[in-house]
Parts: C-alpha cells; structure tokens; sequence
C-alpha cells in the first residue's frame, strides 16, 4: 500500500528489486479525458516501483475531487488559465495569474523535491513542465489526440519525452517522441473481446463522457420508438440535471434502461453491451477499440480543431465504426439511420468482425516504465 492506494502484482521483479524511492508529480485537469488516463499512469507507476511516491498538479476543478482523491492520491492546486480561442481576455486571465502560478510551483518543486514531472494534456500541464524544464526537473507529456493541440505542441520544445497515443501523430520541437498508445484502465483485459452474438445487438451502452453530453441525450432520446421496435436493453450515461428526462423517454416507449450520471464499472459495462453510442475523445476511442465493439461515434460538436472526429476516423477506416457529426444540420435523421444501421444483424457483425488492434493495453506500463527511467538519479 501506497499513498493510500492498492498496488498489484508488479510486472518487473527485477525492476521492483532493485526499485529506490521516486518523487512523481503528475499535472492533470480538466476532464476525464485528462484526469483518467493520469490515473492509469500513476497507478502504473507504482506497480513498477512500489517505493514511488506519486502526487498530482490539479487548477481546483470539481472532477478532480472526484476522480483523484478518493484513489488516495495528494493533490495540489495551481492557478491555471487557458488562452486557446478566448482572445485577448484570455491572454490577459494567462498573465494576471502567471506570477502567482509560478511561485506555487516553484515552492512545491522545492518542498516536494520532484524526480520527474509529467504533463498528461492541456492548459493545466503547460507551466508545471516549463518550470520543471527551468530548474533542471526531467518531464514527460503525454499526446492523447491524432493531432496534438496547442499546449503540447508549445510543450514539445520544452519537455524530454512525449508518449503518442497515435503512431501517426507527427510534432517539431526538442521533445523525443514515441508511439506507445493511450492508457486505458487495466480491467479492460478481462473484457471478451470476441464473443458475438447470433442474433441482432440488443444491449447499447451509450456514452457521453464524464460530465454527460446534452446532444447525445438528446439524440438518443428522440431514438426510443427504433430502441423499443428492436427490444433494446440501454444502459445510458447522461448528464445529471437530464436524468430524469432522460428517464421519463425511456419509461414512456417502455425501453428497458438504466440511467445514470457517472459509471464507476467501466470494464462491467464495456462486457454488457453489444454496441456502444459515444463522443469520440481519446480515451473513449482507445476503450472502444480494446473492447472490440461495434460503435457510433459523435463527436463533440464544439471541439477544438477536429480532434474528436479525427480519432473517431481511426476506427471508421477500419471498418469498426459509424460517424455522425453532430454539427450536421441534418443530424437527427443522419443519428437515426446509423442507429438503424448499427442495430442490424447483418451490419453488426460486419463492425464486429472487422480486424482490430486492442491499442493501449500496455499503454500505461510503457509510460510508467519511461518516466521512471528518466527520473533524476535513475
């Protein structure tokens, strides 16, 4: 036991033998897109080296409460700002909290006495590695996304290693980069991947990401009459103040569903369903493809650039699955055409047979093997 949290069986007795103790901080905010494949990393960490201790960089949201410190993790919190698409005002928000930032960082660097600082994506990583650039701290950052945004694109001439979620992915700067996948959770490899069903899919898991997704409660819910003809089971993740409308569509097209804001059992419900409707973040598109199930993706209609439906493309050239986008103005007869499509036999088990590579199984050990072995003194 470390940091409060359970650490399994170590993959390297070697490794853990002769493993000394390791100060890790990891800068992760925003999301669960950001936050989760942290955690995977973290947990990764400490199975490879039990001596290791492991904190994280947060900007103070409430998913951080949630998400980091029920695992036992100390978390510190650093004033953040990001300046991508909000102007001058956002420039302005970036430098009024600069100095203050700055002075939390470098007083906890001093406290803390980090052996290696790693930034998993967007704004809330960008000061914690520069500085640890500054004061000789070595730093890793982690790509989620086909096209790198703007944090790790300015990151990459500061930090030593970048991990790529994506072999495609290209970046400039100083940074030495390799393909190693996204983290995905670990339970992910008890998942049947291969079973099919003999009859049409009547289980739908439908995602909207760790806070919900309004469009695709929306969608979905003007979808019950195909979800009752086809006598589909759902299992919906919505937004909390959407549940109980949610709820009552369900109720009222007699669709059998259970409704909820946040799903704690991912591995559980990936072995549910038969096909699955999400957003097309990182980490769902790397789940989706080690779960090997059928999907319909919609990204997020207000993404930056065209990251979300860049990673749903992945998958779509492989024959794996659907793309609706929602900013379409013809969205909600496109969603429900592909959900007719999904639901067929036929078409189901084309996506369900269509070769696949379980991307990001290991993804987390990788990491945690390289960040260690960058660690000063390692």
């Amino acid at each position: 036991m470390n940091n409060g949290v359970a650490v399994s069986q170590p993959r390297d007795e070697l490794e853990v033998s002769s493993a000394r103790e390791v100060r890790v901080l990891i800068a992760a905010s925003g999301t669960g897109g950001h936050l989760i494949p942290a955690l995977h990393v973290a947990q990764a960490v400490l199975e490879r080296n039990p001596k290791a201790i492991v904190e994280f960089i947060g900007s103070g949201r409430p998913l951080e409460e949630r998400l980091i410190d029920p695992r036992g993790f100390r978390r510190h919190v650093v004033m953040a700002a990001g300046v991508k698409r909000r102007g001058i005002s956002g420039a302005l928000q970036f430098l009024r909290v600069l100095p203050k930032a700055v002075l939390q960082l470098r007083s906890l660097y001093r406290s803390f006495k980090p052996d290696v600082v790693v930034g998993v994506g967007g704004y809330a990583s960008v000061l914690p590695v520069i500085v640890a650039r500054i004061q000789g701290i070595p730093t890793w950052i982690h790509e989620a996304e086909l096209h790198p945004g703007l944090a790790n694109r300015t990151l990459a001439f500061f930090a030593d290693r970048m991990s790529l979620a994506f072999s495609e992915t290209a970046i400039s700067g100083r940074v030495i980069a390799e393909h190693t996948g996204h983290p995905v959770r670990t339970e992910l490899k008890h998942v049947d991947r291969d079973s099919i069903r003999d009859d049409a899919p009547r289980r739908l898991l439908i995602l909207g990401g760790s806070q919900g997704a309004r469009g695709i409660d929306d969608a979905c819910t003007s979808c019950v009459d195909i979800f009752a003809e086809h006598n589909v089971e759902v299992v919906h993740q919505c937004r909390e103040d959407s549940m109980e409308r949610v709820m009552s569509s369900y109720k009222a097209a007699k669709v059998p569903a259970h409704v909820v804001s946040f799903i704690d059992d991912m591995a559980g419900a990936y072995e549910w369903a038969d096909v699955i409707i999400s957003r097309a973040g990182a980490s769902s598109v790397a789940e989706v493809a080690c779960v090997n199930r059928p999907a319909l993706f919609i990204p997020y209609p207000f993404q930056q650039g065209t990251h979300q439906t860049d990673n749903a493309k992945t998958l779509v050239s492989q024959g794996k699955a659907l793309l609706v986008e929602e900013k379409d103005p013809a969205f909600a007869g496109r969603f429900r055409d592909a959900v007719l499509k999904i639901l067929a036999k036929e078409y189901y088990r084309e996506l369900k047979c269509a070769p696949y590579e379980p991307r990001g199984l290991e993804a987390a050990q990788s990491i945690a093997k390289g960040v260690l072995s960058i660690a000063k003194h390692s």
